[in-house]
């Protein structure tokens, strides 16, 4: 739907990044009003695990674009490519750290439904290792601002990657809330202890009805080398219940049940993500509040080339 740019605010000298919708999917008003809506839902969310959305409008060529902090590191799919599949404390770093950014988003009456490891990012930093969620562009609002005309999402669309979809996106169904990103992270965690996910198929028809009939495969079927808790096996099960209703009922429930049933209760100082191995603290992140001006910022290429404009 876009690319992503380095940039550089010309007065501070700090490095930006900056998302530019691709000028032909620009030409289409509902995609355009999904790009807009990211920026708007996203910068909703005050959580050092969601990527700050700085500013965003339209470049001099009319083209949209999404302002946001710069991060270094990977995704969660570049270091699944690069290893397979990770550690069980790694995973839960994952878990703690995604359910903060998520139990912040369905506070504010955000539903983000493309929860996947392209989505997950592990940035560096100084004091160690956060991680982030990206891309809100098919979000759902659940509160006042779909009523307002915000939210142009409708009842058969099927928006999200369908490998992580829940059996309710699936379904297309209008009534999907914040237990469909529980199921999606479900998933997550199958693949990062597995290498593999649950549920595959050659072509979306069938998958969907692997999704909707067909019981996640176990653990320790998927890995058997991997020596995954029975504990662990338990909370998979009910993580991936086709019924939300038994589903964990909230992120935080959702995190707090994966470190108890992985061993890393103890770890838990304040909230699901405080001492884990790798986590950074919450509080180190800050809120850093920048002033910015669209007028001082240019988008910069590795090789030099300006970023794309908008066709007159």
């Amino acid at each position: 739907m876009g690319s992503v740019w380095l940039a550089e605010h010309l007065s501070l000298r700090t490095p930006v990044a900056i998302k530019l919708i691709d000028v032909e999917v620009a030409k289409n008003a509902s995609a355009r009003a999904r790009f807009d809506r990211e920026a708007q839902l996203a910068a909703r969310i005050r959580s050092a695990h969601v990527v700050k959305v700085l500013d965003h409008g339209l470049t001099d060529h009319g083209l949209p674009y999404i302002a946001m902090e710069c991060l270094a590191g990977e995704t969660l799919r570049d270091r699944l490519t690069a290893r397979g599949r990770i550690t069980l404390s790694e995973t839960a770093t994952i878990v703690s750290h995604v359910c903060r950014a998520l139990a912040r988003a369905h506070e504010a009456g955000l539903v983000h439904r493309d929860i996947k490891p392209e989505n997950i990012f592990m940035a560096r930093e100084d004091d160690g290792e956060i991680i982030k969620i990206l891309d809100f562009g098919v979000a759902k609002a659940t509160d006042a601002l779909s009523i307002a005309g915000m939210d142009p999402t409708r009842t058969g669309a099927l928006l999200g990657t369908p490998y992580y979809m829940s059996p309710e996106q699936a379904k297309g169904l209008k009534s999907v809330d914040f237990r469909s990103d529980l199921w999606s992270l479900g998933i997550v965690v199958f693949e990062c202890l597995t290498g593999q996910r649950p549920f595959t198929a050659p072509a979306l028809g069938p998958l969907i009805a692997k999704i909707l009939g067909t019981p996640a495969p176990a653990l320790s079927a998927a890995a058997p080398s991997a020596r995954i808790p029975a504990e662990v096996e338990a909370w998979m099960r009910k993580a991936l219940a086709v019924d939300p209703d038994a589903r964990f009922a909230s992120a935080r429930e959702l995190a707090e049940a994966f470190m108890v049933a992985s061993g890393m209760a103890d770890s838990m100082e304040r909230g699901p993500s405080a001492g884990l191995p790798g986590a950074r603290s919450p509080s180190a992140a800050g809120s850093r509040a920048e002033a910015w001006d669209t007028a001082d910022t240019v988008a910069l290429a590795s090789d030099g080339a300006p970023p794309p404009t908008a066709a007159a």
